[in-house]
This record gives structure tokens, C-alpha cells and sequence, in this order.
């Protein structure tokens, strides 16, 4: 039995454990302890694909997850207390185990055991959609867990919605049923805003086209530029990415795409939640926007859409 096993066993075997120290490790980082061949071959290249996949909304490539592969020799101290590890390791049945004994305070760990190399295919076919959804949930739940902020009242007094938004939004626009907060500091190119807006629509043409349409009208009343004639809308020649969705009370679409400037050279990615009841015709929209342009969009824009997936209707 290896050192890694071996470890394995003892850890596993511990039943009353002391306090556990912190993760280490940056956001959607993922340590990968997995043998040179196996790394190289059609396994390595199945983890891969699944892990490394492209964030869909975002113009340029970015992967879901930044990839940290070591060998088990290399698997010591410091890289047994990072927030996600995977695990891959031989043993006497196929199997996969999620979150068993952790070697850190909210780690996420998953340990791939296998007989074969043909067995540890189908493992990782089967299982690494699995993988990353449990990965991005358990990000998300620490994210929020140390989330700062507070209720905010406008959104409770005009929409019946629960938000915690962070105290660095600035309110920029209210109106009947148009509401702006928008983080953007005067030493970085840098814009986070937050929209929420509400309408009327009945349920024939409660679609994403009709939506996008509204929203689009909504934004060129709404969100105009520093040139005249300039307002925020769509960019369609990145087609959006829809996903029905159901929060607290509500469903309906989570839709993330890019937004431009029309008439002006300004454009970022956009995710925007269109929400209504089963008996209403009202629709709640929470859209949140960013642009930071030069820079990697992925965490950001994810916590952004963390921040406002979050939302809960007033009782």
C-alpha cells in the first residue's frame, strides 16, 4: 500500500478528530493528485475536458476550473489542505467517494478508486459532470458564507425581495420599477452593477426572446452612455445561454451572455434572472453586469451571479 493509501486509512479511521485547519488555495482551483500515466493518457484527457471546460457567457477563454496536477509523491502537507482535491488512486474495487474524512475546514474532496484503467474510464465518464457541479456549489457556498453586506431595502420595499449586496454598491438609479446599484471605483477601469426591474408579460410570451426584447427596451431607457446617443443592449452575435431555473418561490430563466454599448466601444458578459409565480404575470428581472476589460472575467462575474441568485421573496 502507498503513502497516499496509507494515509488514506488513517484518516479515514479517525473518529473523533480535532478542529481541522483552514483551506488554502485561489477560487475554482482544483488539485489533481493522479500518476504521471494516467495524467497522460485517456483519463488524464476525460478529467481535463470536464474540468477545463470553457466558462460559457464570457467572450474569451477561460476554463472552469484552474487545474493543479501532482503525482502522489507529491501529495504532502501543503497541498492536503487545499479547498478542492481529487484524488485518483488504485485499490481493490471501483469506486467513487465524495467529501470522505477532510484534511481541511469546508474542503471539498472526492477520491477515484480503481481496479483497472478501464474501470477508472468509465468512473470518470460517469462521474466528472458530478465533480465539477459539486466543486462550483461548494464554492459558492463558501463565497456566501463570508459574504458581507446587508438586506438592502430598496429592493425589499419595492420588489419583496431579500438581497444582502455588498456596502461597496452605490445606489445610481431608482425609479418606479427600474432600480441601478453599480460598484465601479475611480482608480480602476472597473464596473459591477446590479440591475432589478420588473414588467408585465403574459404567459404565451413568457420566452427568453421576448424577455431579452424587454430588457434591451428596458436598458436603453434606462442605462445611456457618457456619448450621446449610447445605451447598453445584447450583443447577439454571441448567442446567450439560457437554463430554466427555480429560487425560493419564483421560476424561470437564468440567462447569461455579453452586453455592448451602442454607439460606443464599451461591452462585457451579463447573467440575468427573469422570475415570476405560477399565478402572476409579473416578471422580476436581477441582472448583473460587468466590464473589466484586459482582465479574466471568471471569478468575478461568478460571484456576481452568486450575489444575486441569492435572493429570497418576502414572506
Amino acid at each position: 500500500m502507498n503513502k497516499l493509501a496509507v494515509f488514506l486509512v488513517l484518516l479515514l479511521s479517525c473518529g473523533g478528530q480535532s478542529t481541522l485547519p483552514p483551506f488554502t488555495g485561489a477560487v475554482n482551483e482544483v488539485v489533481l493528485v493522479m500518476e504521471d500515466n494516467l495524467w497522460e493518457g485517456s483519463s488524464g484527457d476525460s478529467l481535463r475536458r470536464s474540468l477545463q471546460e470553457e466558462v460559457k457567457g464570457i467572450a474569451w477563454s477561460e476554463t472552469l476550473f484552474d487545474v493543479v496536477h501532482i503525482t502522489s509523491k507529491s501529495f504532502s502537507r501543503l497541498f492536503q489542505t487545499h479547498r478542492n482535491v481529487i484524488i485518483v488512486q488504485k485499490g481493490s474495487q471501483s469506486k467513487v467517494v465524495f467529501n470522505p474524512q477532510r484534511f481541511s475546514e469546508d474542503q471539498w474532496l472526492c477520491v477515484f478508486e480503481y481496479r483497472t484503467e478501464t474501470e477508472l474510464r468509465q468512473l470518470i465518464n460517469q462521474y466528472a459532470p458530478v465533480v465539477s457541479k459539486q466543486i462550483l456549489e461548494q464554492e459558492k457556498k463558501r463565497f456566501l458564507k463570508k459574504r458581507r453586506g446587508v438586506n438592502n431595502t430598496i429592493l425589499s420595499e419595492k420588489f419583496d425581495l431579500i438581497l444582502k449586496t455588498p456596502s461597496k454598491y452605490d445606489l445610481v438609479l431608482d425609479t418606479t420599477n427600474f432600480v441601478w446599484l453599480s460598484y465601479n471605483p475611480k482608480d480602476l477601469e472597473l464596473i459591477e452593477g446590479i440591475l432589478c426591474y420588473s414588467f408585465d408579460v403574459e404567459d404565451e410570451f413568457f420566452n427568453v426572446n421576448t424577455l431579452l426584447t424587454i430588457r434591451d427596451s428596458l436598458l436603453n431607457t434606462y442605462i445611456q452612455g457618457q456619448i450621446d446617443g449610447s445605451y447598453m443592449a445584447t450583443e447577439y452575435l454571441y448567442p446567450p445561454v439560457v437554463k430554466s431555473v427555480d429560487i425560493d418561490n419564483l421560476s424561470g430563466y437564468n440567462v447569461k451572455g455579453l452586453w455592448k454599448m451602442e454607439n460606443a466601444f464599451m461591452g462585457g458578459p451579463f447573467t440575468t434572472y427573469f422570475m415570476r409565480d405560477s399565478v402572476s404575470t409579473s416578471v422580476i428581472a436581477i441582472d448583473g453586469f460587468l466590464f473589466n476589460p484586459g482582465e479574466e472575467k471568471r471569478n468575478v462575474l461568478q460571484e456576481l451571479d452568486w450575489t444575486i441568485s441569492s435572493f429570497k421573496t418576502e414572506p
